[in-house]
């Protein structure tokens, strides 16, 4: 099956090797690698003047080239990408200074709507009077969280709490290393891009890295749920309303768990 989705608006400064980067760094840490084509219908384009265009041979070459010519347009992406033989998919990207189209074929539908909005989210694409706010819906996505909290002993122990939590109702949970910072260590960027979900732990004390952890989660498209202590008054607006908060009691982060299950993909 396949589904194409047109968006008329992207930003006229859009970094569009930076847009492929997060895409092919989405790819493998997802275990997609590029796939031979059984044809020679793929296409790997760039036209880097009013008479000259590109052709490469395959994805790796097709970067190189964006690397030489960062600038070109229109660019055509027709590719193949797969984890075996009966998982993958193939995209069309065509980005013109009019818009863009992308095109997603496979057998699966949730990879064809998690591939169509992780795209959509690298190369920041919309159409006017769309929402581009809206709530990532919780339906489609692997159950694979990031756990974002204070490495203080109350945020450890809150954590902690939580993390046996979800992994009792099978969740794969990734945590940061320790790091406490605005400028989010590569390590943990990669963590942050391996899971679909991102739930954040507000407490007491300096959160400042925790919202920059939560920002780069928003600009990823993540599945985000927050958890505050009561104690603290969040400013929602600093993250926006439109995501799940759920308050908890200073020390029981438990009495939040019926509610975190109803936010969850079970």
């Amino acid at each position: 099956m396949q589904e194409d989705r047109e968006y008329s608006v992207y930003p006229s400064n859009l970094d569009i090797l930076s847009s492929f980067r997060q895409f092919d760094e989405y790819l493998k840490i997802n275990k997609y690698k590029p796939q031979e084509p059984k044809s020679d219908s793929h296409s790997l384009s760039l036209h880097i003047g009013e008479f000259r265009r590109l052709h490469a041979e395959n994805f790796q070459e097709f970067m190189r080239l964006l690397e030489t010519y960062p600038n070109a347009l229109p660019i055509y992406v027709h590719y193949y990408w797969g984890k075996n033989a009966s998982l993958g998919f193939s995209t069309i990207i065509n980005i013109r200074k009019s818009g863009l189209e992308v095109c997603v074929r496979s057998d699966d539908l949730d990879i064809i709507s998690s591939i169509h909005d992780h795209v959509k989210s690298f190369f920041q694409a919309s159409n006017p009077g769309e929402d581009v706010s809206a709530k990532v819906s919780k339906y489609g996505l692997k159950k694979s969280i990031f756990l974002a909290h204070r490495f203080d002993e109350y945020g450890n122990d809150v954590s902690g709490k939580l993390n046996t939590f979800l992994r009792r109702l099978g969740f794969d949970v990734k945590e940061g290393s320790g790091y406490e910072t605005k400028n989010i260590p590569d390590k943990v960027a990669q963590k942050i891009h391996s899971q679909d979900i991102f739930i954040c732990i507000f407490t007491p004390g300096d959160t400042s890295w925790i919202l920059s952890e939560t920002s780069y989660a928003k600009a990823l498209g993540k599945y985000i749920i927050i958890l505050c202590d009561n104690q603290m008054n969040l400013n929602k607006g600093i993250i926006g309303s439109d995501y799940e908060h759920l308050p908890f009691p200073k020390n029981v982060v438990e009495k939040c768990y019926t509610d975190l299950i109803y936010c969850l993909p079970l």
